[in-house]
């Protein structure tokens, strides 16, 4: 981990969750933060910790995963910049839900809890945000749940629209996804590591993805998306 540079209450404007909060109200939640940047396939939150508060990603992309009792992986979600974790530790005074892990190198900004309590027992705004990125992060959720029924090629295509859209803020599932092992892209996707480099290699040949430089993998057939109802 790598100490950074203070964050600016102006920077925490930009955010969603934040935006309607005045100057004074970020300065406060932004008392005695520390940013850090963690390398890939470093854990952010670990499953069953304490809470000491919220994580707010500014770069780079994370992934939030629980085990099952068989000890298989199950991803919940993907984050990207300007999105925040470990909140729902922070509301029920209790002990993390679940790993934060970086898929890509990422620049984070830890939050205290106390502040974020404060401003939220006393300010409906930040209230109603938060209650709006629950119930996104819902939806999120049955979505890819639901998609765990579909076949590989929708699973792997829902995936990699997933990760063009979380990294790079405003861009479209078009853009080009951060390079990102077969074994990531197979635990985002929930299928078997063998399957994915099948179904990725599959998808190649037919023209539908392409890999661009670096390594990265960008979708160019928007009618294999509509077909699949991923648009």
């Amino acid at each position: 981990m790598v100490t950074q540079s203070p964050t600016k209450a102006s920077d925490l404007a930009e955010i969603s969750l934040f935006a309607l909060l005045s100057e004074q109200q970020r300065h406060r939640l932004l008392d005695q933060h520390r940013g850090v940047t963690f390398a890939a396939d470093q854990l952010l939150i670990l499953d069953h910790d304490e809470s000491q508060g919220l994580i707010l990603l500014r770069n780079g992309i994370a992934k939030v995963r629980r085990f099952t009792n068989d000890g298989e992986e199950a991803v919940l979600s993907l984050l990207g910049p300007g999105e925040v974790c470990g909140e729902m530790a922070v509301l029920n005074n209790g002990r993390r839900s679940a790993d934060v892990v970086s898929l890509t190198q990422c620049e984070a900004v830890f939050l205290r809890v106390g502040p974020f309590r404060e401003l939220l027992n006393c300010e409906p705004r930040l209230a109603l945000a938060l209650a709006k990125l629950e119930a996104r992060r819902l939806q999120d959720l049955n979505r890819r749940f639901t998609l765990r029924g579909a076949d590989a090629s929708t699973r792997l295509l829902a995936t990699l629209c997933d990760i063009a859209v979380r990294a790079h803020p405003g861009a479209d599932t078009f853009a080009a996804t951060p390079p990102l092992p077969h074994r990531e892209l197979a635990a985002l996707s929930g299928l078997a590591r063998e399957t994915t480099s099948r179904t990725l290699s599959k998808l190649r040949q037919r023209g539908i993805v392409v890999e661009v430089h670096g390594g990265g993998l960008k979708i160019v057939d928007r009618e294999s998306l509509r077909q699949r109802d991923l648009l």
